[in-house]
């Protein structure tokens, strides 16, 4: 028996060896090592669900709401929730079409909450969440994701959720030890204590609003913080050609051209750009020999490409998508201190961009990426101070728009972001009100 053990170590250990050294000569076959592959599936469900995710609400219950916006995809707990979505819908039991969500059934008990900026199609789970189901051919639309474990491994529900068509469908899951770890998972966040923190419309009987809102509020009376400061990149033609030559395959073919403060680098089949407002842009051009125009395969791309791009140091997350005439286009805003930051009115209008990046992609290659070449830091030098809450900033704006107090609609939604300007900023409130956006400053 001892020689049987002894044998089957020797033998694992001459397996070892041998993965190991064709690892040395052809490691281009794969980008993990042995061990790797043990957890290579624990990992594959948040690398592709990346920077799809808005923010990751986590309920405590007691009227207790911890938000993560930023650094959220390297994050252990995200893999534990994104596994759970995959196992409810892949083993668990699909209901379709319930309607609207009870808000209060919900908080009343722990809660994992994804927010999304933008919709996605049932269809879009697959490549999001690695899973291969015909539920997921069930469900319409999404733009929320409700996690709803039980500590004792009994029972899990999963609500995905449109808030703008107020429909939902929701997946079942009983006696699976994914239900524990994810309860557990979700505790670990008891101990947050962090300066922001959220309040739940419903839960705290704010009417004003048309559906569940999660506040912000602070834990002291004004909020002191870094302002925000934006730092050009395409500072000269070094730093330009430098951003420009990551896009050739051969930067010495390439052609130069300068007109008018705009500069071009082109070959046979990439042209870049860049223009005297601080806008990049990159043209693809090659043929295309894939037939594979789902989703992932174009979102994939596009993280790729920003991924490629190294002067792009700002953390990033989906804000919104679209499909059209065979084409998606995928636009990216960034996130500083766990809260959005979005271009502000002059920056749009400067650079004719709704967005910090724009990618156009098709049957899984980008045809074209813009961006505005802009980083964005947090002051150590200059701090402001947030003294203006939610209530006193939808007051404001109620106050303008219906000075008679009669015929007043409801907050759709309320935002406390960043809103870039081309110098130091720092916290708005952005309210949607009928599907118009008022901007109010923190700063009083």
């Amino acid at each position: 028996m001892k020689n049987f053990g002894r044998n089957f170590i020797i033998a694992f250990l001459v397996v070892l060896a041998i993965y190991q050294t064709g690892e040395l000569w052809f490691g281009d076959f794969s980008d993990h090592n042995f061990f790797s592959l043990l957890s290579q599936n624990e990992s594959s469900y948040s690398k592709n669900a990346a920077y799809t995710l808005n923010r990751l609400i986590i309920n405590l219950g007691d009227n207790r709401v911890i938000c993560r916006g930023s650094n959220i995809y390297d994050s252990d707990y995200k893999v534990q929730f994104d596994k759970a979505v995959s196992v409810a819908l892949t083993k668990g039991t699909l209901t379709e079409n319930t309607g609207d969500v009870d808000w209060s059934n919900v908080l009343n008990n722990r809660a994992v909450i994804y927010e999304y900026s933008c919709s996605f199609k049932g269809s879009d789970l697959s490549g999001i969440f690695n899973v291969n189901s015909d539920n997921i051919l069930k469900i319409k639309s999404y733009d929320t994701i409700i996690i709803s474990p039980r500590a004792d491994n009994s029972f899990m529900r999963v609500i995905f959720y449109d808030s703008a068509e107020k429909i939902s469908s929701y997946a079942e899951l009983k006696s699976n030890s994914i239900i524990g770890k994810c309860y557990e998972t979700s505790s670990e966040f008891a101990g947050a204590d962090d300066e922001i923190y959220y309040i739940s419309s419903v839960e705290n009987g704010f009417d004003i609003f048309s559906s569940n809102q999660f506040l912000p509020q602070s834990r002291t009376e004004i909020y002191s913080y870094g302002a925000i400061e934006p730092h050009f990149t395409m500072s000269d033609i070094s730093m330009i050609e430098k951003n420009a030559n990551i896009f050739f395959d051969n930067t010495v073919v390439k052609n130069y051209n300068k007109n008018d403060g705009n500069y071009v680098f082109s070959d046979e089949k990439t042209v870049v750009k860049f223009y005297d407002n601080s806008v990049f842009e990159y043209f693809n051009y090659d043929t295309k020999s894939s037939d594979e125009n789902s989703f992932s395969a174009n979102y994939a791309a596009a993280i790729n490409i920003i991924k490629k791009d190294s002067f792009i140091t700002n953390e990033f997350y989906l804000d919104s998508c679209s499909f059209s005439d065979g084409k998606y286009i995928f636009n990216f805003n960034y996130k500083i201190n766990n809260l959005p930051l979005v271009p502000g009115e002059a920056v749009k209008n400067s650079a004719g961009m709704n967005n910090f990046i724009e990618i156009t992609a098709s049957n899984g290659i980008v045809d074209k990426y813009k961006k505005y070449a802009c980083r964005y830091t947090i002051s150590d030098r200059i701090n402001l101070n947030a003294k203006v809450d939610f209530i006193s900033a939808i007051d404001k704006i109620y106050a303008e728009l219906y000075p008679n107090g009669s015929g007043t609609k409801p907050v759709d939604n309320i935002t406390l972001a960043y809103i870039g300007e081309n110098r130091n900023f720092g916290l708005k409130w952005i309210i949607n009100i009928d599907g118009s956006d008022y901007i109010v400053s923190t700063e009083g």
